[in-house]
């Protein structure tokens, strides 16, 4: 007798066409588009916005319980609805990922430097003050 996973797994799949040889972010889109093909996908983006509150409960939940597997599962459903969150926005992930990298790089060189240039003799500071700065230079920007 058969089971029935096994049945399953020899069906062919929609999401048999998405590789493992692309980064995860992508990845993560490719599945969510063929996913749709069937029907599976949200009909708008406030569901979307709805299932990553529930995936972040979920989180800030296995950090209290303090499950790193857990936390790794739930950080993970996180950043796989912010994938369909950007497919839904039409961005790819990838892209906005390395814009958001290059800002923070570029803001925070310049909190270094406005840091060092009042306190030329400290390189440990306070969140509060680096907090400030970072204020500043984003408002610069």
């Amino acid at each position: 007798m058969t089971d029935m996973n096994d049945n399953l797994k020899q069906q062919p799949s929609v999401l048999d066409s998405v590789t493992d040889n692309i980064p995860a972010l992508q990845k993560a889109v490719e599945l969510t588009i063929q996913a749709a093909k069937i029907g599976f996908d949200w009909p708008s983006i406030a569901p979307v916005f709805l299932k990553m509150e529930e995936e972040l409960d979920e989180l800030k939940e296995a950090i209290e319980n303090g499950d790193p597997q857990k936390i790794m599962d739930e950080l993970g459903d996180v950043l796989f609805v912010c994938s369909n969150l950007a497919r839904h926005l039409k961005q790819d992930p990838n892209t906005a990922l390395n814009h958001a990298n290059d800002k923070f790089e570029r803001r925070f060189k310049k909190v270094e430097q406005l840091a060092l240039q009042n306190n030329k003799n400290n390189t440990d500071f306070d969140l509060d003050y680096l907090e400030s700065l970072w204020l500043k230079v984003k408002k610069e920007e």
